[in-house]
């Protein structure tokens, strides 16, 4: 009779190795899997915290930047919108502190700082659950470094008084002045050889000047525009001058017309001098005006020709803060810090 011998256990490839090894393998292939979940877990719950604060520092931008404009109005932004604006852009948020420094009469900076609940599902299994994100946002407001947004139309600050007053001692209501193109006059900016007291100002200088001017009496111009100082008498080697035309402004009656009838408030540059004539002139811009349309004439008798403009300084847009130029009364302001410690970004 044969005999049947049972394989040994321990031979490898048997059925009971192959047991053995399942029974070790599978508690380590559990144990990873939650391991693995875990990770999976406090990852969503972190992603969540990442979303919270990046909501939440859009929250304290804009409650910064509102207080900011509030106090370049006169107004206590800490009081009036800080708290306002924080939880309109995010519902939940707390509101922690708003502290202000004024550094002079034209300048100061606004710091917002605020916390928002995170809720987490996962993160208490490692024994850490709901947690408060933070922000910190620092705005400032004061005279403007440059300007974006300008109107291609430059005005002679030598031609009228009324523009020198307003320049010179900033209205606190809306100043109604009038500019005459006045083309014989011997005070005009360039002298005797430049006629008028305005003139269109080609900002970037580039080949496509005439559509490039129609868009900018619309909409501003986009880019930086720098300001130099009012006793500056040239331009060789001056930043400050700009390529432009003298020239009448008939082309841009509709342009003007609209921006009229807008009833926008918006900002022009001041030149003190031109160089050259025509279409080959240059301006040295030394300052800004805030202003609103109300009536001009651009073409016909140059004797004729004139705008009607209410000034109003208050708040531009551009880069922060001081500079060359006469801002005239205008603010810009401009987040400066997004942290505690970045208040170097913020000083006068």
């Amino acid at each position: 009779m044969r005999s049947m011998n049972r394989p040994d256990a321990d031979v490898p490839g048997s059925r009971t190795s192959r047991s053995s090894e399942r029974g070790v393998t599978l508690p380590f292939i559990a144990l990873s899997m939650v391991a693995i979940m875990g990770f999976a877990s406090l990852a969503i719950d972190l992603g969540n915290g990442w979303r919270t604060r990046r909501a939440l520092i859009s929250a304290t931008d804009a409650s910064a930047l509102a207080a900011a404009q509030d106090y370049v109005n006169g107004i206590d932004g800490c009081a009036t919108s800080a708290g306002t604006y924080l939880v309109n852009n995010e519902a939940t948020a707390q509101l922690v502190s708003c502290e202000i420094a004024f550094f002079n009469a034209d300048q100061g900076r606004v710091t917002v700082t605020a916390t928002q609940n995170v809720d987490t599902w996962f993160a208490g299994v490692i024994g850490r659950g709901d947690f408060d994100a933070p922000s910190v946002t620092t705005a400032v407001w004061g005279p403007p470094t440059s300007v974006t947004g300008l109107r291609p139309i430059g005005l002679c600050i030598e031609g009228s008084t009324a523009l020198q007053d307003v320049i010179n001692n900033p209205p606190a209501t809306d100043t109604l002045i009038r500019i005459d193109y006045d083309k014989d006059q011997p005070d005009a900016c360039g002298g005797a050889s430049v006629p008028g007291n305005w003139g269109t100002i080609d900002f970037d200088g580039g080949a496509n000047s005439n559509n490039d001017t129609k868009d900018w009496v619309a909409n501003g111009y986009p880019g930086e525009v720098f300001f130099g100082n009012h006793v500056v008498t040239a331009c060789g080697g001056e930043a400050h001058c700009y390529p432009g035309d003298t020239g009448a402004l008939a082309g841009l009656q509709s342009d003007l017309n609209g921006l009229r009838n807008s009833g926008i408030y918006f900002t022009l540059p001041v030149f003190n001098f031109v160089e050259g004539n025509g279409s080959n002139a240059e301006f040295h811009l030394m300052g800004v005006v805030r202003v609103r349309l109300i009536s001009f004439q651009v073409n016909g008798n140059p004797n004729n020709r004139y705008f009607e403009l209410l000034v109003k300084p208050g708040l531009i847009t551009g880069t922060c803060c001081g500079g060359g130029g006469e801002p005239s009364g205008n603010k810009v302001i401009a987040i400066c810090g997004v942290d505690p410690n970045e208040f170097g970004a913020c000083a006068p």
